[in-house]
């Protein structure tokens, strides 16, 4: 294998890793809650 092409698939491979890391760490999407939080009612002195 030529050694040029070696160097350019090497160095564009080390190019191309972090930023698919970086890319699917901002692609992540948050946990959606189909249900809501109730809330129970505090009976007691200040409420």
């Amino acid at each position: 294998m030529n050694i040029y092409l070696f160097w350019i698939l090497f160095l564009g491979l080390w190019a191309i890793v972090p930023l698919m890391i970086i890319k699917g760490r901002v692609d992540e999407k948050p946990n959606i809650q189909t249900t809501p939080k109730v809330k129970a009612n505090k009976k007691g002195w200040f409420n």
